[in-house]
């Protein structure tokens, strides 16, 4: 057979029936034959596109357009395969081009939205996914990915509209079923999120997106036993899928358990090397391990630089310091946590209170919620520039247009960063306070910004940053207006002992409770609350239960509460009579919050910045008397207080009042050291630059 044609039809027949090797044979036959062939190319490209052979298809989708280059069809797959192949810009150009030629092909009007989707283009995405259904309104594809571009853009009402259609026009496609799941999720409408999503992964029994919200829908609702349950068994599944592994680490430190949660990260980050926000989940894991030391950290967020920063190239050459150091600085906070959060609640008060003669505040908000502190935050600062929306080079771009001097991470590698942003150096000066407690690890962060507690001088080599200590605590306190009133001292009424922590269960660990332990054995009668989301999840408390009984204390003497609003949590403190920081990871909010409700707390200060957390704000405070420096002073600090039940009332009694006047409620202060450090920072940039 000689004839080209005839072999194409062949090997389309072979296609068709699924015997894919015959049409392989039949294809490249044609192709030896013409080698330039468009249709041959084209065919054997999208035979190698089914067998998830990319760069193949790829190929022969180029060689099919350069031989036709004005074929709708042949650009239509070329950009899909480019799509798939995390080529979006590729990809846009073909697309492009091709809705130039055919305006009404729905096929590359939905890629094409996709394209726009990937690049962080969402108003282009959605309009593009609208003139889609438009056309074929009766698409339930076109309806789930007109879904998803409006979920992209916080459209949630809107997306659930085109999602219920899906579903109704193809109520068997898991696809449609997950989109659902997602606009319900994303309205906060969990218990719907879950049917839906469970409906997905019964019509899509392999569709690894669907098992995997699915576990997610489970723990934003609390339900961990069965996240960790979905997770485990998306990993077993889908050993080389590193989302469930990442799924299933954010659920076991939720649970308490940061070993198997580190593990389950460097899972994902050896399968997805690539991918930034994994490796920054493992660093911020890694904080809270008593495996590790200052200097371990380090290494460990180095190779968050070598990995990802490196890569990224400057968006524009470092700005020349032209200016006197006497000039108004803008500076530009970025943060994703500019709301009812810690970053926010110490945020505010500082930005509310610098001196608009010295500095211009910009504050760049990733935040994917909002409250009333965000529009606190808002009305306080100069600039507001939100930026959940945009790529990183987007943002760096627009910090670089704003001509900021002094650029201020506030998150690390915390959730939400934007540590790409920051390796695009768009400003000349960068810096981290107080959002992260621990290097970055960048290049192109020059200073971290600490105090004599948090970052004695012996802690600069835990840092690739230059250490910048402030004359005074890097944290402030803002009390809250509407706080309960403290009450009487438990124990003088009850007779025992009462200790407290209201920190994450993920900073429990096995030395931790151990110390715990053996307090509680030490003090006769004495109980232990602790109280924070997620022990309202019943395996989560028989674990704790487990581990207090392994460790001699009677489960009965530990009472583990959930998630409430923050009055009652703060009301739960008149039960308490003396606070437990939580080691290595030490607590912030949670120390001030104790503190503000009269109950003392006792910190182990260790050595790392984020083990001394609680202990410069005891300083700042004026209780450095609760700060041990051994597990034998935590012990000593702790029995000599229950020992003396007249000076916890008076601890009591005063405490408010003593805060109130100390220098952790001093933010008028704390912005003015920042203004004084900021000045100094460039007054130093202005000198290496002359």
């Amino acid at each position: 057979m000689s004839d080209i044609s005839d072999l194409l039809d062949v090997g389309l027949a072979h296609h068709k029936a699924g015997r894919l090797q015959e049409a392989d044979q039949s294809y490249r036959q044609a192709l030896n034959q013409e080698p330039g062939s468009a249709e041959a190319n084209h065919l054997t490209g999208l035979l190698a596109f089914q067998m998830e052979n990319l760069s193949e298809a790829a190929t022969c989708f180029e060689r099919a357009v350069a031989a036709e280059p004005d074929n709708v069809k042949y650009l239509g797959n070329l950009g899909a395969v480019w799509l798939v192949s995390e080529r979006a810009e590729d990809a846009l150009g073909v697309l492009e081009r091709a809705m130039e030629l055919d305006p009404e092909s729905v096929d590359v009007l939905n890629n094409l939205a996709a394209a726009h989707r990937d690049l962080g283009r969402f108003d282009d995405a959605i309009g593009i996914a609208e003139r889609a259904v438009t056309l074929r309104p009766d698409d339930a594809e076109l309806q789930t990915n007109y879904a998803v571009a409006l979920l992209s853009a916080d459209n949630p009402d809107t997306a659930l509209a085109a999602a219920q259609k899906a579903t109704t026009l193809a109520p068997g496609s898991p696809e449609a079923q997950n989109a659902l799941g997602s606009a319900y999720l994303a309205l906060r409408r969990r218990d719907d999120a879950i049917k839906a999503f469970q409906a997905a992964v019964e019509v899509g029994p392999n569709y690894a997106d669907a098992a995997r919200n699915l576990a997610f829908s489970y723990q934003e609702a609390k339900r961990l036993d069965l996240a960790a349950e979905v997770y485990s068994k998306a990993t077993v599944k889908w050993p080389e899928d590193a989302a469930a592994h990442a799924g299933l680490a954010r659920t076991q430190r939720m649970m308490g358990r940061p070993t198997d949660a580190i593990a389950s990260y460097r899972t994902a980050v050896a399968l997805s090397p690539s991918n930034r926000r994994y490796h920054s989940n493992l660093l911020f894991c890694l904080l809270g391990s008593e495996d590790q030391t200052g200097q371990t950290l380090l290494a460990e967020h180095r190779a968050w630089q070598d990995n990802h920063a490196a890569k990224l190239e400057p968006i524009t050459p470092r700005a020349a310091i032209t200016s006197g150091s006497d000039k108004r600085l803008k500076i530009g906070y970025v943060s994703a946590d500019f709301r009812n959060h810690p970053v926010g609640k110490i945020a505010h008060p500082v930005i509310a209170a610098h001196d608009s003669n010295s500095v211009e505040i910009f504050c760049y908000s990733g935040a994917t919620k909002t409250d009333a502190l965000t529009g606190k935050i808002q009305s306080a600062c100069d600039r507001w520039r939100p930026i959940n929306n945009m790529m990183d080079e987007a943002v760096a771009s627009l910090i670089a247009e704003d001509g900021i001097d002094i650029l201020v991470d506030l998150s690390g590698h915390s959730a939400g960063n934007r540590l790409a942003v920051f390796a695009r150096k768009p400003a000349p000066v960068q810096a981290s306070w107080m959002g992260y407690l621990s290097t970055t690890g960048l290049d192109a962060i020059d200073y971290y910004i600490g105090d004599d507690v948090h970052t004695p001088a012996e802690f600069e080599e835990h840092f690739s940053e230059s250490v910048f200590r402030l004359d005074r605590s890097l944290t402030c306190f803002d009390p809250p207006a509407d706080a309960p009133t403290v009450g009487p001292l438990p124990a003088a009424t009850s007779g025992a002992i009462t200790f407290g922590c209201f920190g994450n269960p993920g900073k429990i660990t096995d030395f931790c409770l151990s110390v715990w332990a053996d307090l509680l054995k030490s003090v006769d009668g004495s109980r232990l609350i602790l109280r924070y989301q997620g022990y309202e999840d019943s395996e989560v408390r028989a674990s704790f239960k487990k581990r207090f009984s392994e460790a001699g204390i009677e489960p009965e003497r530990v009472t583990l509460e959930g998630s409430a609003d923050f009055h009652s949590v703060l009301e739960t403190y008149n039960r308490v009579d003396i606070a437990l920081d939580t080691y290595p990871y030490s607590g912030t909010m949670t120390t001030m919050e104790a503190l503000w409700m009269g109950v003392p707390v006792i910190t182990l200060a260790g050595d790392r910045t984020l083990s001394r957390q609680a202990a410069g704000q005891l300083h700042a405070a004026g209780y450095s008397e609760f700060v041990a420096n051994s597990t034998e002073s935590f012990l000593g600090i702790a029995t000599s207080l229950v020992g003396d039940i007249d000076r916890l009332s008076s601890y009591r009694s005063e405490m408010r009042d003593r805060l109130k006047g100390s220098s952790l409620c001093d933010s008028e202060g704390l912005a003015k050291a920042l203004e004084v450090a900021y000045r100094e920072m460039w007054s130093r940039t202005n000198e290496n630059s002359s």
